[in-house]
Parts: structure tokens; sequence; C-alpha cells
């Protein structure tokens, strides 16, 4: 008996032929631009050394501290610095990678650093040198950084570690140098321009006589010292991340010092025409008036710089980017074909 066989099946020739698996699209493991983060290897160094670090200038940050919590001072934001610098690394990392890459040199370079900052950070400890000893932690950071990940670590991170330099309060010998004069242009200013408006002022040393005898004092804390620090360090972050190229990021730094003292001269006459119009209590302290004033000089210090970025934007010159922390230095790519995850030296 013959088997019977049957009819094979029709064969559409309109279709093409099936991919070969090597010409297969993308996967989406691939195609995603990848998340950096901080290398296995040195998760644990890091926090051993933060330990470290944290142990040998327990003294330097104790006096800090005191500085930071000092009514009539000057570093108010110095606890705002650490937590700041911390949080740019972390972006850092994660948009643009962490390359490592130590040689013998860097090593030895990094050791000499590392010494070097704790010999005059000790030395200055017997003198109670405070200002000394804290400008030593970023070198020694740096010093850390080129012995673990060498140079290409170092230029990665370079700008975190130079920023906690603003939590390092100067000596008040400079702060008395510097305050006295900026007191006296302030007050000088502030008079002029409250004059302009119709209002009869004159000013006596560091005292703004109005009309009718009304006296208002710039102290020292209204100098606007004060707020001149705290915008320098929101300057240098501002300026750091901001999408500004070339010679617009240098001009829109240096504006800080300009812009700081004209809000602060801004505060003073606002309370010199209330302190006329109103009475005195509203600008002193304790009023309203002067209390919402202090918070409202960084409010026009802020909007000021956005202003100005935007300003500079539009002159000729370095074409702008897109930010430095968010520039995506990086791009996925299958294994083999790409660069490693530490990411790329730049």
């Amino acid at each position: 008996m013959t088997p019977v066989v049957p009819p094979a099946a029709p064969v559409d020739t309109s279709m093409p032929p099936p991919a070969a698996s090597a010409a297969r699209a993308p996967t989406r493991r691939y195609t995603l631009r990848p998340i950096y983060g901080l290398p296995r290897e040195l998760r644990w160094p890091a926090v051993l050394l933060a330990i470290v670090m944290a142990g040998v200038f327990y003294w330097t940050i104790a006096r800090m501290w005191e500085r930071w919590n000092n009514a009539h001072g000057y570093y108010s934001h110095g606890p705002l610095v650490l937590p700041i610098a911390l949080g740019t690394a972390w972006l850092i990392i994660r948009k643009r990678g962490l390359p490592m890459a130590s040689t013998k040199g860097s090593r030895r370079l990094g050791l000499l650093v590392l010494i070097g900052a704790l010999l005059i950070h000790l030395l200055s400890m017997y003198p109670r040198v405070t200002f000394l000893s804290g400008l030593m932690i970023p070198p020694a950071i740096a010093g850390c950084m080129l012995y673990l990940g060498g140079w290409a670590m170092l230029r990665r991170l370079w700008f975190p570690v130079a920023f906690l330099l603003f939590m390092v309060p100067l000596p008040d010998v400079t702060i008395n140098d510097i305050n006295f004069p900026l007191k006296l242009f302030a007050a000088s200013m502030s008079t002029s321009i409250v004059d302009a408006t119709g209002v009869t002022a004159y000013v006596r040393g560091s005292d703004i006589v109005l009309a009718g005898g009304t006296t208002l004092t710039v102290e020292d804390a209204c100098s606007g010292l004060r707020s001149l620090i705290s915008l320098m360090a929101f300057a240098t972050l501002f300026t750091y991340a901001c999408k500004l190229r070339g010679y617009k990021r240098l001009v829109l730094f240096l504006s800080a010092i300009p812009v700081a003292v004209a809000a602060n001269i801004v505060r003073i006459v606002v309370l010199s025409l209330v302190a006329h119009s109103w009475g005195i209590k509203l600008a002193t302290p304790g009023g309203w008036v002067h209390d919402t004033m202090g918070f409202a000089v960084f409010v026009i210090a802020f909007c000021f710089m956005f202003f100005l970025e935007e300003l500079l934007d539009l002159l000729p010159g370095a074409r702008s980017g897109s930010g430095l922390l968010l520039a995506d230095k990086s791009v996925g790519s299958p294994p083999g074909g790409g660069q490693s995850r530490h990411g790329r030296d730049a």
C-alpha cells in the first residue's frame, strides 16, 4: 500500500526573507543612555576616606561650625556648601561618568599633596589658625583623588572640590578690613539715591540722617559683605552650570560683586524711605520690613544673574551650550564597542 504524501504548503514569494540574527535591531538595553554611578571598587574606600578626613579635620570643622552659627557672622551659608558640593559631584558622576587612570606619577604626586596638606593642617592647629587649616581640606581631597583615580578623576571632579573653599571663613582681620570701607560706600551711595528721590538726607560716617532728624545706622551686618560672600558662592555654582561659554562665563562670574553691592544699596534705600514715611521701627532689626528686605537682597541678586545670563547669551562670541551639569558626555553602546562603565576622560 503506497502512503499518501500531503501536498506542500504554497510559498509566498512576496514576503521578504527573515533578517539574520546578527542584523537584529538594537535592544532597549543598548539604545538607552547608561546611568553611571560611583565605581563599585571605590565605594568602601570613599566611605572610609570620608570618615578618616572627618576625624583628621574635626578640630577645624568644629571651629568653622562656630563661625557658621554666629548670629553676627558672615558665613551663615557655610553648612550648605558641603551638601551642595556632594550633590554636584553626584550629578557629574551620574551624567558624565567617573574615569579612573591612576599612574605611578599621579600616585606619587597625590601622596606628596596629601602629606603636605596634612602637615600644614597640623602646624596651623597649634597657633589655632582656623583659616589656614580649613584651606587644606580641598588639597587633601585632591591628593586622595590623584592617588586613586589619577588626573582623569581630578579633572572630572575639580569643581566640587574647589567649591569647598566657600565654607572656610576668612580671618576676622580681613573681614574688618573689607567691611569698613564697604559700609561707608553703601551708606554714601544710598544717601545720594534717597536724596535724589526728593527726601532730604545726608551721610555722617555710616549714619544716614533723614529729614526730621531720623537717623538710620548702617551696621556691619548691613554693609553688604554677608550677601557678597554668599552670592559669590552662588555665582560660582551658577556660572559652572550655566549655558554660557568663553568670556561670557567670566563676565557672569565677576558680575556677582557689583550685583551684590547694588542689591544691598537697594535694600538700604528702601529701608531709608520706609523709615522716613512710616517710622524707624519698621526699618530696624525686628521690624518686618527690615527682616523681609534681608531675603529680598538675594531674590533681587538672583533675578539679575538670570537676566544677565540671557543678555550675555545674545552677545557675539563663544556659542552657548546646554550647561556642564546637563551635558551628556557619554553615549550607550553594545558591549565591546563602547566606552567603559567608568566613563571617558574629558
